[in-house]
């Protein structure tokens, strides 16, 4: 399929892509699908590093070919390295991306803070595209890694085109947005769930997706958790005014045939949008039916675009593809089933046979209103009216694997051939270097010469038709010609294998030049930076921080620091307490209580934070209850507020929650730099590899029901028991354990924590060779009197002689064991 876009003159090139279509690729396959779709960029993972680990991905030498051959085409080739690296796999880094960065890798997506600084040191050409699993919320966030060097930014896939907007406004950063395909429940890079349940964790590549099983809530099961696919056609106007520059279709674990499929509709909308406008704008119901075809669960949804949450974006009844209408039961007699068709069904189409007994093939052609009768497995039986759907279009994946997977993808370059008497012919061909959404653009050309002089014909001389026809002859290169000049004098002679060669040999020198126009000398490999715990060296005596979120918690820690202050160095309020110590005298007197004992208060900034519309004043009002309480310092959990602290001249402590992942020396190199008082040690880690890390002086939790989820849906609104005011739910999975559910209303995201409470009493002697510099205890659902008991189970646990005992209530020692592959 030639690039038809393209228009090639001596000087100049056509116009240039104001939005870029970015295609998936879990395999070389689907990356050529992409390219003969019309995708002006395509991300893939290689063997390594990527999130997504089971999909067929790349090895090192197709990344590389990959690379180059998008180059080939004008098109841009993205890696994804959006993962979380432990200490050992840095140094990992600079082999596995070296040949890439010499190659030309067009960018790299990352989701680690440490990647992000071992880049900037070693590899400082290459554009730095933060991917969604960073959880950019805001202008805030994505001004903060623009200082760091990042180039673009993938928003958390929850925000509003206003919220885009403000980005665009804000930034000087390139935008990309996910358009198409599966949406996860939870805030990209917040996710715990799969990671505890049962080890395969989403920062790591290896999500098991248990978003998409069933739960239930007051007895009632559902998918809960497993939100429709997005599909934004309608919508493509709204989000090029927003000031989006990437289109994202998701897919990199589908096949070919998908993501050609979707390519194309999103390469052929766009377009129709920047040349015809709002007016000539609208999308045909048969490529929006295409779309359901290929993929749907239950239907589509717009995401979050344009609403902040709701039941009607989710998949509750099924959540994975549930096909299109396609056959209408009319009536059975036994197993014989007659049903009248909906829409065309052609041989090989695959029809769901409602309630899971089965699939039917169909071997005939039948049309819309037409009769289809076939049988189905003993003991089935549909009632009159059952709509049945169809799962695979046979026709639609055939007509895909022909235009687009299998036909040979081809750029379109201009010639000119320059024949004259007595002289070796010249034949220089070109094209513009970089790809669509390119900044700086220069033609890159190659000239062939003939091995002997053009001769004088002694029959028939050549005439320009037969010259033109033989060096239009591309075959399956990877050009043809859009212009092809010929400058040729009167009566020469040149065979046709001359022709030949002088075409093969300019076509190769070419395809070499572009590739080579695009590459980069070698980078200079540096290590890792050897940083040094904080705290000293010697006797170990733990100190404790504790975080309340309720008032009842606060008065129970209250009681227990004033008992025993030498015991504790910190306390962490819930900003939400802000506004209750104004109301509330008990409120008051605990936090004056906590401050006289010598304790300091640090307020515990939301999981989420975000400017839902223009003017929003949220930034003054979180540091408002910050000066409310009368804190000491904050604990950060997202980059938004990082960088609202700076910019405001915040002048007291920052903490880093373990939601930031500080999960190598990299990253505590990264976060150093910027002067942050403090960690959390990161909860995928085990103790060996927390080691690794080195956590002298940081902080490392060991007891708390911890977050495996933080949404911007609600399941208590979904399962239609919201009351608009902060509350508990509980999501009860396939083996009856409950996972308990916090709606925060103030921010409007709910929190899902783990089934069990963490709890490392147990593993006190390992936790003093690591010597954390806090160890935290953490509420979150527990009573003021369940507080107070867990606040001497723990302190005892650690401070007291011999081993501690076990406690009277099941728990989890999270990863501290056996961490995460």
């Amino acid at each position: 399929m030639a690039e038809r876009d393209r228009i090639c003159t001596a000087g100049d090139c056509a116009q240039k892509r104001t939005v870029e279509i970015l295609a998936p690729a879990g395999s070389y396959e689907s990356f050529r699908a992409a390219l003969g779709a019309g995708a002006d960029a395509v991300y893939a993972g290689g063997p390594r590093f990527g999130a997504r680990a089971f999909a067929d991905n790349f090895t090192q030498e197709e990344l590389v070919r990959a690379v180059g051959e998008a180059h080939l085409f004008g098109k841009k080739f993205y890696l994804t390295v959006n993962t979380l690296l432990k200490d050992h796999e840095i140094a990992d880094l600079y082999d596995y991306l070296e040949p890439l960065y010499e190659a030309g890798l067009d960018a790299v997506i990352v989701q680690d803070a440490g990647v992000v600084e071992y880049m900037r040191e070693v590899f400082p050409g290459m554009d730095l595209h933060a991917s969604t699993q960073m959880t950019v919320t805001g202008s805030y966030g994505a001004r903060f890694l623009e200082k760091q060097g990042v180039t673009r930014v993938v928003p958390a896939r929850e925000l509003s085109l206003g919220e885009i907007r403000q980005i665009r406004e804000e930034t000087g950063l390139e935008i990309e947005c996910f358009v198409h395909g599966a949406l996860c429940y939870c805030y990209s890079g917040q996710c715990l769930l799969s990671s505890m349940i049962g080890g395969r964790s989403g920062n790591r590549g290896q999500c098991a997706q248990p978003c998409r099983l069933p739960y239930s809530v007051d007895g009632k099961k559902k998918y809960y958790l497993s939100p429709k696919d997005i599909c934004t056609l309608e919508i493509i106007p709204d989000l090029v005014d927003a000031g989006i520059d990437s289109f994202k279709i998701e897919g990199r674990m589908k096949k070919p045939e998908y993501v050609a499929g979707v390519t194309s509709m999103y390469r052929k909308y766009t377009d129709l949008y920047l040349e015809k406008g709002r007016d000539g704008f609208k999308v045909l119901p048969e490529d929006r039916e295409m779309l359901m075809d290929l993929y749907n669960r239950g239907g589509f949804s717009e995401g979050y675009y344009k609403k902040h949450n709701g039941r009607e974006m989710m998949a509750l009844d099924r959540p994975s593809h549930t096909g299109v209408p396609a056959l209408k039961v009319r009536s059975q007699k036994g197993r014989e089933l007659r049903c009248t068709a909906l829409t065309d069904i052609r041989p090989g189409d695959v029809v769901d046979i409602t309630g899971g007994k089965g699939n039917y093939t169909a071997g005939s052609e039948v049309r819309a209103g037409g009769t289809l009768s076939f049988l189905v497995q003993k003991g089935t039986r549909l009632a009159p009216g059952t709509v049945l759907k169809r799962m695979r279009n046979e026709t639609l994946i055939r007509n895909l694997r022909e235009t687009c997977v299998e036909k040979t993808t081809q750029r379109e370059i201009c010639g000119r051939l320059v024949l004259k008497m007595s002289e070796p012919a010249g034949f220089t061909v070109w094209c513009m270097s970089g790809n669509q959404a390119g900044a700086a653009r220069n033609a890159v050309s190659y000239t062939a010469k003939s091995d002997g002089a053009v001769q004088k014909a002694q029959n028939r001389p050549l005439d320009e038709e037969r010259v033109r026809a033989q060096i239009m002859k591309t075959g399956n290169t990877e050009f043809c010609f859009r212009e092809l000049d010929i400058h040729m004098d009167e009566g020469v002679f040149m065979s046709v294998q001359q022709i030949n060669t002088l075409r093969r040999a300019a076509l190769e020198g070419l395809k070499k030049a572009v590739i080579a126009d695009q590459s980069r000398t070698a980078a200079v490999r540096k290590a890792a930076p050897d940083l040094p715990d904080r705290g000293a060296d010697g006797e170990w005596s733990p100190l404790f921080s504790v975080l309340a979120e309720t008032e009842e918690q606060l008065q129970a820690v209250r009681d227990a620091v004033v008992q025993a202050p030498e015991l504790f160095r910190r306390v962490y309020a819930d900003l939400a307490l802000a506004e209750k110590t104004e109301r509330s005298k008990e409120v008051k007197k605990a936090v004056q209580d906590i401050r006289d004992a010598g304790i300091e208060l640090f307020a515990a900034l939301p999981w989420i934070f975000r400017r839902e519309e223009p003017g929003d004043d949220r930034g003054a009002e979180l540091l408002r209850k910050v000066d409310i309480l009368g804190a000491d310092g904050v604990l950060i959990r997202n980059y938004e507020q990082y960088q609202l602290l700076e910019e405001e001249g915040f002048d007291k402590k920052t903490d880093l929650d373990h939601n930031l992942y500080v999960f190598n020396r990299c990253g505590k190199a990264f976060w150093n730099r910027l002067g942050v008082s403090g960690f959390s040690a990161p909860e995928e880690l085990n103790a060996r590899e927390l080691g690794e890390l080195g956590i002298r002086g940081a902080e490392l939790t060991v007891y708390g029901y911890l977050p495996v989820m933080i949404s911007a849906q609600c399941i208590a609104k979904t399962a239609g028991r919201c009351t608009h005011s902060p509350g508990l739910t509980f999501l009860t999975d396939r083996l009856g354990s409950r996972f308990p559910v916090k709606n925060q209303c103030d921010y409007c995201y709910n929190v899902i924590y783990n089934t069990l409470p963490l709890y490392l009493g147990m593993q006190k002697e390992e936790i003093r060779r690591l010597a954390p510099g806090m160890l935290r205890i953490q509420f979150s659902i527990e009573t003021g009197e369940q507080a107070g008991k867990i606040l001497d189970l723990v302190t005892e646990a650690f401070l007291g002689g011999g081993s501690p005992s076990a406690p009277d209530f099941e728990y989890t020692q999270g990863h501290f064991r056996r961490g995460v592959s």
